[in-house]
């Protein structure tokens, strides 16, 4: 998700992806299966239940939320903290207000977006930061445990959805995944980029955990490296799981509220995809699912940035903005990270950014070594750079840009296998290192080339952004008569 304004950050342009909203899933067993998938047009999606021009849950207002439910065979397990939340939460939207003051009616942001339905349950009994409690953890130590941690992550989204069912008895969610050692024979996935477009224009509006649960059930059983699966995974994620955030007030709790909901599907989509990466490290999808997931931690230290942002605002808060369910959403998100932030010794955003490049660059090196026949490594090798440059910039030591210099230097020695999405980034990037005015006469990068390379960084993606802008808004938020 892109904050489509030219608000300057620590983190410049803010990336997030969508919320995963599970309150409203069906009742119903979920297998996960990586197996063999039928033809990618057979069926019709799963759900009818949209989003975008979001409707109201069902249960809003805790009419059955808790009914029936019993509590106690969760006490002193753990889930207790869940049920406990979970409870606090049931009847959020009675006790607070929902209002839209400080919303200008000239804002520019469609009034379809403004008045989106958020998941202010979802945001506090959920995980927005999924990435905080393993930050520390070395990237290798996050795949090893990536099937359990699915499993707990499962089990945990079930008593949730029997709490807001009114103790309604689910079926336990089981995942089917392939052995190592079957010998079914995978086919290519032959599917277009039109016959993509026309997939994910038509499923855009579905919930994404659907969209999700959809795609993994029947498609991942293809053959990882031949056919178009790859491209489809990485479609799939930055067409229809990454959205554009839209600042349309002075008050910038409206944003992080957005921030925050669209990071919801941040844990879903890490621990699908990290199980899924451990089918595939080392094929064309498992290195699209890699740049996918050094994405999300960009994403996340940038929502951690909201996080501390909103500390501040909250504390400061009028009796009557204490009043909303937006103030006290963020003041309960702030509450259930602080003891996670202290035993992880975060105490500002700089170590936050110092954490997640680290962990960035593990992902990028994993990449690197494990993907087949060169695929995208020019990508992998400027993304790694990116990396690299920032943490200069940012920490004011020039040996992270010498060490992003050379690693820009092995892109027109690989072969260009598969496509190189940042190649027109690299050319303008080329023209400003062979400029004779990179280096001073000390040696040292001059600052005229420093702030020419932040501006190639910075504008690297605006054209594919403008692009996504112009869909969204015509499949997600039209434009109609204001009614505030």
């Amino acid at each position: 998700m892109y904050a489509y304004n030219a608000a300057d950050s620590p983190y410049r342009t803010l990336l997030c992806g969508p919320p995963w909203i599970y309150a409203e899933e069906e009742s119903k067993e979920v297998e996960l299966s990586f197996e063999f998938g039928g033809k990618w047009g057979e069926g019709s999606p799963k759900g009818s239940q949209e989003e975008g021009q979001e409707n109201e849950s069902e249960d809003e207002g805790g009419e059955r939320e808790g009914k029936g439910f019993s509590s106690e065979k969760y006490k002193d397990g753990k889930w207790e903290e869940l049920v406990e939340n979970l409870e606090s939460t049931s009847d959020l939207r009675k006790k607070f207000k929902e209002e839209y003051d400080k919303v200008p009616l000239n804002s520019g942001v469609a009034d379809s977006y403004i008045k989106r339905n958020r998941e202010y349950e979802d945001i506090i009994v959920k995980e927005v930061l999924p990435t905080l409690s393993t930050i520390r953890d070395p990237f290798k130590v996050d795949l090893d445990s990536a099937e359990d941690n699915l499993i707990l992550h499962k089990e945990r989204n079930r008593i949730i959805e029997e709490f807001r069912k009114g103790g309604e008895e689910l079926n336990p969610i089981t995942m089917k995944i392939s052995k190592e050692g079957d010998t079914i024979k995978k086919t290519p996935l032959e599917m277009g980029k039109s016959e993509r477009s026309q997939y994910l224009d038509r499923t855009i509006k579905q919930k994404k955990e659907k969209q999700l649960e959809e795609f993994s059930s029947r498609f991942m059983g293809y053959d990882p490296d031949k056919g178009d699966l790859s491209l489809f995974v990485r479609d799939l994620y930055y067409e229809n799981l990454q959205r554009l955030a839209y600042p349309f007030s002075s008050d910038p709790t409206y944003f992080t509220i957005d921030y925050f909901q669209e990071n919801l599907n941040k844990e879903d989509f890490l621990k699908q995809m990290m199980a899924l990466l451990a089918e595939n490290l080392g094929t064309k999808v498992g290195t699209e699912i890699l740049f996918t997931l050094e994405n999300i931690y960009e994403i996340q230290a940038r929502a951690l940035f909201e996080l501390f942002q909103s500390v501040p605002i909250v504390n400061a808060a009028s009796p009557e903005q204490k009043e909303t369910i937006r103030y006290e959403t963020l003041r309960r998100v702030i509450e259930k990270y602080k003891p996670i932030l202290k035993s992880k010794k975060i105490s500002d955003i700089a170590i936050v950014q110092k954490l997640y490049a680290k962990k960035r660059l593990e992902i990028i090196d994993t990449l690197i070594q494990n993907s087949p026949k060169s695929y995208r490594l020019k990508d992998a090798y400027f993304e790694k750079g990116r990396i690299l440059w920032e943490m200069g910039r940012a920490e004011n030591e020039d040996r992270y840009l010498e060490e992003a210099l050379s690693v820009w230097a092995k892109i027109p020695q690989e072969r260009e296998e598969g496509d190189f999405l940042l190649k027109k980034a690299f050319e303008t990037l080329s023209f400003v290192l062979k400029d004779g005015e990179l280096r001073e006469s000390s040696g040292n990068i001059s600052d005229i080339s420093k702030s020419r390379i932040d501006y190639v960084l910075k504008e690297r993606l605006m054209e594919a952004m403008n692009q996504k802008k112009l869909r969204e808004d015509r499949l997600l938020w039209p434009k109609s008569k204001d009614i505030r």
